[in-house]
């Protein structure tokens, strides 16, 4: 009895190795899509203040997400308007600005962004702080700071951004979010426009344990050399309810700096956390322009 199960068990183990030895000589080849080589990265150009207002708005949205997991989507539900002014200046937080402006709360949240100097193989720091203590509907926030970086042909983005949030117990809690978004460029042909569309995944964590996710869209169009209009719009993956942020927002006429002899690049918009369903009228959708 134990010669025959010691010669199954040789045979058992012959076999497999055959099978390694086939399968590891057989050679892999990638689809046949890729046999002409990767896609050419389209690089895309934007100017400096147009870089840094997206990263601003990407602060804006990332701050939403962290009040939606710290008191539920409800808490937050509402529209808020939002400001933003930017010349681009480098190592000028006071220039480059963004504000979230509630009709039921009177302190303003504002985010300042320091750009650094661009290294020009591997692209663009900007980092986001808050100027003061301030509160989303009644989420109070301490101390929220990100840090985003975009690769030189701004067609990748990463960032991470973290909060002190004030608990039921008064007590801060610390929150994480981390993002990673594509660009790439769209234009229909015949016509001179050129979209900007962006997918992604944003990752929250609550005092180091992971939490909740969200699925991200972007959608900017661009026309006569700068952009016009941006639209964010994300979902929540996880939560006791559905949930959807959406920043729509559009650019202003450039003001003029006097003092610094520059333009100064304005945007303008709305943004908008409902829970529950999601109303066509009150929700812009990115197939909308």
């Amino acid at each position: 009895m134990r010669i025959t199960l010691l010669l199954i068990v040789v045979l058992i183990v012959t076999l497999s190795f055959s099978v390694i030895n086939q399968a590891s000589s057989k050679e892999l080849k990638a689809p046949s899509m890729f046999d002409n080589g990767p896609a050419v990265i389209t690089a895309i150009k934007l100017e400096a203040d147009e870089v840094v207002s997206l990263v601003l708005l990407e602060s804006v949205i990332s701050l939403a997400r962290l009040a939606v997991l710290a008191d539920g989507c409800q808490a937050v539900e509402g529209n808020y308007s939002i400001e933003l002014t930017a010349d681009g200046a480098r190592n000028k937080p006071e220039t480059n600005v963004a504000k979230i402006i509630s009709s039921e709360n009177s302190e303003l949240i504002v985010l300042n962004a320091t750009i650094e100097e661009p290294d020009s193989y591997l692209g663009q720091n900007i980092k986001i702080h808050q100027s003061k203590k301030s509160k989303l509907k009644e989420t109070l926030f301490s101390e929220y700071t990100s840090v985003a970086i975009i690769n030189r042909e701004l067609t990748l983005l990463s960032m991470q951004s973290n909060a002190n949030i004030f608990g039921q117990n008064k007590a801060l809690i610390p929150y994480q979010n981390l993002l990673i978004k594509h660009f790439y460029l769209e234009q229909k042909p015949g016509k001179k426009k050129q979209y900007i569309m962006g997918w992604g995944e944003a990752s929250l964590s609550k005092a180091g344990f992971p939490s909740n996710q969200f699925w991200v869209r972007f959608k900017a169009l661009k026309a006569n050399g700068g952009l016009k209009r941006v639209v964010f719009q994300e979902d929540q993956l996880v939560g006791p309810s559905a949930c959807r942020i959406v920043i729509d927002s559009t650019v202003d006429i450039k003001k003029e700096n006097k003092k610094e002899m520059q333009k100064i690049f304005v945007l303008k918009g709305v943004m908008i956390i409902r829970s529950q369903s999601y109303k066509k009228d009150a929700t812009p959708l990115l197939n909308g322009f």
